[in-house]
């Protein structure tokens, strides 16, 4: 545990989000993700509402608390903060706007993951591109597995190469 566990009295109004999930996914959460997830469940609650004025410079540990807080605690404080009224809310719709930032989340990753991702493109006249189309089909390859196995194998070509000129020089 992160030690950022939010402690519950059992007073005020009380959230249908799962503590035990919430609590794992805060788990493996940095700083950056915590603060994304502090402003995206405001947002939810009040929309366009910024809590810029709320939040100083703090920690992962303790915007995850404040993750849990909002979706969990009692009163209007924490941190040192008063937070206004829509705070109730998030309180209110816990399950339904923490499953909503789970997923927001994972399509954000999945949005980097895939741009970092993208293919690298060749551009190579249309003859050369029927030739490397041509023998990739004799050899029942893509034309990128292809690509790839010929540079490979011209590349430990020119190695085994100047590797001989060396051992022939060395001789």
């Amino acid at each position: 545990m992160n030690g950022h566990r939010f402690t519950f009295s059992g007073k005020g109004e009380a959230s249908s989000a799962d503590p035990i999930k919430v609590s794992h996914w805060l788990e493996s959460a940095d700083e950056f993700q915590c603060m994304w997830a502090v402003k995206y469940l405001w947002n939810q609650a009040n929309p366009g509402g910024s809590l810029d004025l709320y939040l100083g410079d703090w920690s992962q540990d303790q915007l995850a608390g404040l993750v849990e807080w909002m979706l969990f605690g009692d009163g209007d404080s924490y941190g040192g903060s008063t937070f206004p009224m829509p705070i109730y809310g998030v309180r209110q719709h816990g399950a339904e706007y923490f499953a909503k930032a789970k997923n927001a989340w994972n399509q954000r990753v999945n949005r980097q993951k895939k741009a970092s991702q993208a293919k690298n493109t060749i551009i190579v006249d249309p003859e050369t591109k029927k030739k490397i189309r041509k023998l990739a089909a004799e050899h029942d390859l893509a034309d990128a597995e292809f690509l790839s196995i010929l540079i490979d194998l011209m590349s430990e070509r020119r190695g085994a190469s100047y590797g001989d000129f060396w051992c022939m020089e060395a001789g």
